[in-house]
């Protein structure tokens, strides 16, 4: 299930780049104080832990200021959340209802409109989405004594593979069973002009603990069971869901 959130503010909504932390950081103040350090201290598990939530980024267009570095949203933003278990979400409203001021950053913001969406893949066996946040696949290893990390993009083998081995992983921690199928992904863009136009270099964070991560946006297929195409839809696409990539529709 996913909710679309909608706060509004007196005054404009001033957010600095990585901003995506601010927003991470409201919803975990939306949750009740139970369900936020079981997400944040032990969450779902298999060989990972996972907090089972993703969320999109601000949907409403900003003024950016390069020289503060800051987005000017006006009065008025709203974003998605989704997860697929659904005592987070009903957590979540609860959180919602029973406090109607919240704050992002330095920002004291009002619940406007909440709606919740559920969407249940029955029959198809192929869709074809949009990535509202990057998709997020990498590697880590050693090179020269160093944590290397290597990202990849639609268009290399390795992003399909650990597409999957993320999906696998975060099935077997929600729903306690190993999970045999694969989905199929595939681009629905190309050409030499496909890098400057969907990768996306992101900041996240702040300070000495602000970091890059590299994903890609644009249009794709799916293919696979619809169970698991229904799981993908709430659970989020690719790494680092917590964090805001890989929403999609």
């Amino acid at each position: 299930m996913r909710l679309r959130i909608e706060f509004v503010s007196k005054n404009n909504i001033i957010l600095p780049v990585g901003y995506t932390k601010y927003v991470q950081a409201l919803i975990y103040n939306i949750f009740s104080q139970k369900v936020r350090n079981f997400v944040h201290e032990e969450g779902y598990r298999s060989d990972r832990k996972f907090s089972l939530f993703c969320f999109s980024w601000i949907l409403e267009e900003a003024k950016y200021f390069e020289k503060m570095k800051i987005f000017d949203f006006g009065q008025k933003i709203s974003f998605y959340i989704s997860s697929p278990v659904d005592d987070l979400i009903e957590d979540l409203i609860n959180g919602l209802v029973k406090n109607d001021k919240f704050r992002i950053g330095e920002n004291e913001i009002y619940l406007s409109v909440v709606t919740a969406i559920q969407k249940v893949f029955e029959t198809p066996h192929s869709i074809d989405i949009v990535a509202l946040t990057p998709i997020e696949v990498h590697r880590t290893f050693m090179e020269n004594g160093r944590n290397k990390t290597q990202y990849y993009s639609p268009f290399d083998k390795e992003f399909k593979e650990l597409i999957n081995i993320n999906i696998r992983d975060k099935w077997q921690a929600f729903y306690n069973e190993p999970l045999s199928e694969e989905i199929e992904i595939t681009p629905l863009f190309g050409g030499e002009k496909a890098e400057k136009k969907y990768k996306r270099v992101v900041y996240y964070g702040f300070g000495d603990k602000k970091y890059i991560v590299e994903g890609w946006k644009g249009k794709y297929n799916l293919k696979g069971n619809p169970k698991v195409l229904s799981f993908v839809y709430d659970a989020g696409l690719g790494s680092k869901n917590s964090q805001g990539f890989g929403f999609i529709e």
